[in-house]
């Protein structure tokens, strides 16, 4: 371990023996294992930054918008850490996951004609919207984003700023943000892996009277079948709830709402699942 941290991170080819060690920590060693990485857990490395938590959670809206990007670091110092980090299952499927909603988007503004209405919840850096924007101009899509950190609102409304006319912002928790309208898609990337299962039911019975005729709301949540989780928990600090497909049709039915149209689809590596409730 001293090794890798002393020649700036791992090849690709190290990938593995490091993940080994990581995996097989004890309780007893974790400290010294800290100590000994210590040079790169600060903001200039992902993983740095997602143990460090400058903003006080994990997974903040920059280091999402960094995942989101690929970013990598220049400094030979943090660069091999950041491409590994980039190049772990969790990290990936974050980006599918962008890819998944963009679709959305795009069958949406595909299937009805007029305006059409998205609510996010727990926008973050509202990458995936300055994305889709970018690619699809003049579709008709307005977008009202919900975030409870305002720092993250500053992020994305400097980021978006050319299309401040189809984005509203709206500072609040969203267990009590009381929406105006009804919209034809309610979204949520990742903000229910912090639920626990009675605010997530919650939650669902809330959202889902906001739903327009014919729209649809979808959460996402990691899997149980999260092959970086361990690396997430012992090395960042970053705990979810995770949930299997099983999990969400059981919160689904605990909500009332199998009499719809119910169903969890995920993206290409499995590990970030969607809840589906038309």
């Amino acid at each position: 371990l001293k090794y890798l941290v002393e020649k700036g991170g791992p090849e690709p080819h190290e990938y593995e023996e490091f993940n080994f060690i990581v995996k097989t920590l004890d309780a007893e060693n974790l400290h010294e294992f800290r100590e000994v990485i210590n040079p790169i857990l600060n903001i200039n490395s992902l993983i740095g930054r997602s143990y460090v938590k400058p903003f006080g959670y994990p997974g903040d809206f920059y280091l999402i918008d960094h995942i989101y990007s690929n970013h990598v670091n220049a400094d030979k110092k943090y660069r091999n850490w950041d491409i590994y980090y980039q190049n772990q299952e969790g990290t990936m499927a974050v980006r599918n996951r962008k890819d998944y909603f963009l679709d959305q988007c795009l069958r949406l503004s595909l299937k009805k004609q007029g305006v059409k209405k998205v609510l996010i919840l727990g926008s973050g850096p509202a990458t995936d919207v300055n994305e889709f924007l970018n690619m699809y101009g003049g579709n008709d899509i307005t977008f009202d984003l919900v975030d409870y950190d305002q720092n993250a609102i500053d992020y994305s409304s400097a980021k978006n700023k050319e299309f401040e006319k189809l984005i509203s912002y709206h500072k609040v928790n969203v267990l009590r943000f009381e929406p105006s309208r009804r919209y034809d898609l309610i979204w949520s990337a990742g903000l229910f892996d912090y639920f626990r299962e009675k605010h997530f039911v919650y939650l669902l019975r809330k959202y889902i009277n906001y739903v327009a005729e014919g729209g649809e709301l979808i959460i996402g949540n990691f899997s149980t079948e999260n092959p970086s989780k361990i690396l997430m928990e012992v090395v960042s600090e970053w705990y979810l709830n995770y949930r299997s497909r099983e999990d969400l049709l059981k919160i689904a039915g605990d909500s009332g709402l199998l009499n719809r149209n119910v169903f969890v689809e995920a993206e290409a590596l499995g590990v970030n699942l969607f809840l589906n409730v038309q």
